[in-house]
């Protein structure tokens, strides 16, 4: 029995560490106590720190202690004074490692910290990966490697310079919180064989670090109780392991064989060596007591090596653990006792290959999610978020809330037995299903028949549920069976539709429905995953790969308000599948969400919608600081954040107007209404402004020929104004070859489909002179060279947008034909104007636009100098507009 002494009052997980030159250790406790005491006399000095102590670590005259209060609490040693905070979290910190002058700090919302004590600046260097509370951690200063294991069933290894992923073992097993946990799961490295030993279940499982492939296994047949920590001692001869029953063993290193056994009422749960009696540790059990173990005596006795008959038994023995997938299984003797004919046998190309295969390992594929959900490991989680309600799960009830209280009152479900993990919400409809019971649950309640609000479906054959979602007629239920069953809200079962791969996770809009499913295995640490959209109401089906940044994982998709196809990676990019001309989708990569969250120095963004109507670009998004998920106490505050699109030097004048551009183009559902004509055309005023402005004519021609016919004549005027003669003359000359290349073709077009119609007598009136009546002919053929003027030719891409126009009339007998030519000037092209046979139009948006122009350029020519400059450059353009004329006439009587 160990001989336990009390130490706090308080039932619960008890810490314990030594200070550095071994005269104290100290404890704390649930009691939110923190007990100092002297290493020879046992002498105690009590510090009052919180309500409740998880964890602690000592470095030189500090305390470093993880309380309740979201925090890492600063005490000055020994005295107990309270310092100022280093950090803070959403949730209490449940595991703190100390190597050196860097602490390492794991907490409850899936973090894990390393702060360096001897920088005062404080930053930290985060490892993330972590879907569950942090259970321990443990370091291996000499290779600089940090081992963590974790509530979501994984042990990790991550090299601490790089902060990356070394390497992964799901081994244990899961659970939603540390108390709820099976075992600690305290891990530590065997520094003599550079192997980490990982507790699962009622075993230790020792990894070598090399390939990181399981070397051998220590079990203990007698027991079948679980592990909760392993320990091995300073001396490397020995490893301590506890049991959850109390039960304490020293083992030897080598040959596995027991030394000692102690028992105590409850779990040992901590465990700390003596620096300076490296022969002697202390442990803390669950019942707030602690207990000094002295292991000299087992290590006077001569270890001696394993006997060839041992060395076949261990063998045997370990290889039967292992499993059927790892390369290779050694002995535990130590690798030095190897023979050098031994390694003769085996060649080096041999060695070389065989390393190359064990390397190729299978990826780890990612499981499925509900979008808009919380972590599936914690205890009170969200199941749902969407612009109708929040669906939230307790410990033994659910509770579906409206963010529209006149809508519907709020719902809650006894949640005991049918432990329903995952659900859906819709204006008529509430879908919740369980991946364990494999149970399905429909509320129908805007339902008008009373009698059959609720409805139940159960699975069969061993199909789980993963996924469900909800259309306005139908409902979707994703199966491990890599099948899509399709429902009425009513639960008729209408079609069951196949997939080619795992499913990752499932969204609606109306009646289509669109899936995400890994398509087959992709490279090393990355995902190859496809989409099938399905409109339900059509009866339409399209399917395609899914593009995703190296090395990063899915963890939200769904649809915008206008029924866009959006998908966020976990490394912060947000893509959109645009339905082309063809009726395909194609991938557009739209902006950065976690850059735009270090911009305004937040953690993350959680998305939970997207408003991209009008030009506009909106996301609805909680913000996180220091977490990876929302909390459900205080009640999340929603907010509206506008994002730029991930251009190059978005900073620039330059990007954003681009970037103003493409949000015009993209997200703008109708092209047709005069707001988003008047929109076009003011941002490519601008960007051409722009161009000129920098000497950028070629850019500047580009964004003509974006531009309609109005957009065009204020881009003439601009640019005579501004100076820029050769482009507005490029402009002109352009258009007017544009022109008659397309009128030749039309009229042979129509001279091959159908012959010409005959011209009406015309008959020239007595009253009128020969001049009148010459220009009434220059008139009649002008007017027809407008009628028959050709559209500026646009890209068939993206940005091929109609516009109509709300036109004025003007009679003819306000403006005649004579005027109109006597006032054209190739600054401004009057001629691209539509026109009638007898009405001349004018453009609303182009009187406020020509109106606009001229005020800008007003503004800018304050000088006397710069008048003079403009008034030179109009008499230039009287006399170029003179030649002009001349053609133009000349070009009427020819025809």
């Amino acid at each position: 029995m160990l001989s336990v002494v009390s130490a706090h009052s308080t039932p619960g997980l008890t810490d314990i560490c030594y200070t550095k030159d071994g005269n104290h250790f100290i404890t704390c406790g649930q009691d939110g106590d923190i007990h100092v005491f002297e290493t020879k006399t046992d002498q105690v000095e009590h510090i009052r720190c919180a309500d409740q102590c998880h964890c602690l670590a000592v470095h030189e005259y500090h305390l470093f202690v993880g309380t309740n209060r979201n925090e890492l609490e600063v005490r000055s040693f020994p005295h107990g004074d309270s310092l100022p905070s280093l950090v803070h979290f959403t949730q209490p910190v449940s595991a703190l490692c100390l190597s050196s002058s860097s602490l390492f700090i794991g907490t409850r919302d899936f973090k894990v910290v390393m702060m360096n004590l001897n920088d005062d600046s404080n930053k930290m260097k985060y490892f993330d990966g972590h879907q569950a509370p942090i259970l321990a951690l443990n370091v291996y200063e000499e290779k600089r490697w940090l081992a963590t294991s974790c509530c979501d069933g994984s042990v990790r290894v991550f090299n601490i310079d790089k902060q990356t992923l070394v390497k992964q073992f799901n081994v244990i097993t899961k659970s939603n919180d540390i108390e709820t946990a099976s075992s600690l799961v305290k891990i530590d490295w065997d520094k003599t064989d550079h192997m980490l030993a990982i507790p699962v279940k009622n075993m230790v499982q020792f990894y070598e670090s090399e390939k990181w492939t399981r070397k051998k296994t220590y079990e203990n047949d007698s027991i079948d109780e679980v592990i909760n920590l392993v320990s091995f001692s300073p001396c490397r001869t020995l490893f301590i392991i506890s049991y959850v029953n109390g039960q304490l063993s020293i083992i030897n290193r080598l040959t596995f064989d027991i030394c000692m056994n102690y028992s105590s009422k409850d779990a040992v749960c901590s465990l700390a060596w003596n620096p300076i009696e490296s022969n002697r540790f202390t442990c803390s059990t669950m019942a707030g007591e602690y207990a000094h173990v002295d292991i000299s005596e087992y290590l006077a006795k001569p270890t001696s090596t394993p006997s060839d008959k041992d060395e076949a038994e261990m063998e045997e023995k370990t290889s039967d653990n292992i499993d059927d997938d790892s390369e290779s299984v050694s002995n535990d003797v130590d690798p030095t006792t190897t023979t050098t004919d031994d390694k003769e046998l085996i060649p080096k190309w041999f060695e070389r290959a065989s390393s190359m295969i064990v390397e190729t390992k299978p990826v780890e594929l990612q499981e499925s999610f509900q979008s808009t959900s919380t972590s599936k490991y914690l205890e009170s989680r969200f199941l749902l978020w969407n612009n109708i309600g929040a669906i939230t799960c307790y410990s033994e009830q659910i509770q579906i809330s409206f963010h529209d209280v006149s809508y519907h009152h709020s719902i809650t479900i006894d949640n005991k037995t049918d432990k329903y993990s995952i659900g859906d919400l819709s204006l008529s409809a509430i879908v919740l299903a369980s991946s364990q019971t494999g149970k399905c649950l429909c509320i129908l309640y805007q339902s008008w028949d009373s009698n059959m609000r609720e409805w139940t479906i159960n699975t069969e054959n061993n199909d789980k549920i993963e996924l469900v979602s909800l259309c306005e007629d139908f409902i979707a239920i994703g199966t491990s069976q890599r099948l899509i069953r399709l429902m009425s809200l009513s639960g008729i079962q209408q079609r069951i539709i196949r997939l080619q791969g795992p499913l990752v996770s499932m969204s609606s809009y109306q009646n289509q429905l669109w899936i995400i499913h890994h398509s087959t295995q992709g490279l090393p640490k990355e995902q190859a995953m496809s989409y099938v959209l399905l409109n339900i109401e059509n009866d339409h089906y399209q399917t395609g790969s899914l593009p995703l940044i190296p090395k990063t994982k899915l963890i939200w998709m769904g649809f915008s308000d206008s029924g866009k196809c959006y998908y966020l990676e976990k490394s912060g990019h947000l893509s959109m599948l645009r339905h082309t001309k063809g009726n395909e989708l194609e991938p557009l990569l739209i902006s950065n969400l976690k850059q735009e969250a270090e911009k305004n120095n937040l953690g993350s963004y959680w998305l939970l919608g997207i408003n991209d109507f009008n030009g506009k670009f909106q996301l609805r998004v909680i913000e996180l600081r220091g977490q990876s998920f929302p909390d459900l106490v205080p009640w999340p505050l929603v907010s509206i954040i506008s994002l730029p699109l991930a251009l190059y030097q978005i900073d620039t004048e330059k990007s954003q107007l681009e970037s103003d551009y493409l949000k015009i183009k993209l997200f703008n559902n109708s092209t047709d209404d005069e707001e988003f004509s008047n929109n076009e055309r003011q941002c490519l005023i601008k960007m051409f402004a722009s161009s000129c402005k920098s000497n950028r004519e070629y850019r500047a021609f580009e964004i003509c020929q974006l531009m309609d016919s109005i957009a065009l004549q204020l881009a003439v005027r601009y640019a005579t104004k501004s100076g820029k003669i050769s482009l507005a003359q490029k402009i002109t000359d352009e258009l007017i070859e544009q022109k008659k290349d397309q009128e030749q073709e039309e009229k042979l077009i129509q001279r091959s489909s159908s012959p010409p119609p005959a011209r009406p007598p015309t008959s020239i009136p007595s009253s009128k002179s020969s001049s009148s009546s010459s220009i009434s002919i220059v008139s009649s053929a002008f007017e027809e060279i407008k009628q028959t003027r050709p559209k500026v030719i646009t890209p068939t891409g993206p940005f091929s947008n109609p516009f109509r126009k709300k036109v004025i009339t003007i009679p003819e007998n306000e403006t005649s034909t004579t005027d109109e030519l006597s006032k054209w000037k190739p600054s401004v092209n009057k001629s691209r104007l539509p026109a009638s046979n007898k009405t001349t139009t004018i453009t609303t948006a182009t009187i406020q636009s020509d109106i606009n122009v001229e005020t800008i350029t007003e503004n800018e020519d304050n000088s006397l100098n710069t008048k003079r400059k403009i008034d030179e450059s109009e008499n230039n353009d009287e006399e170029i507009g003179k030649n002009k004329r001349n053609k133009l006439q000349q070009f009427a009587c020819n025809r």
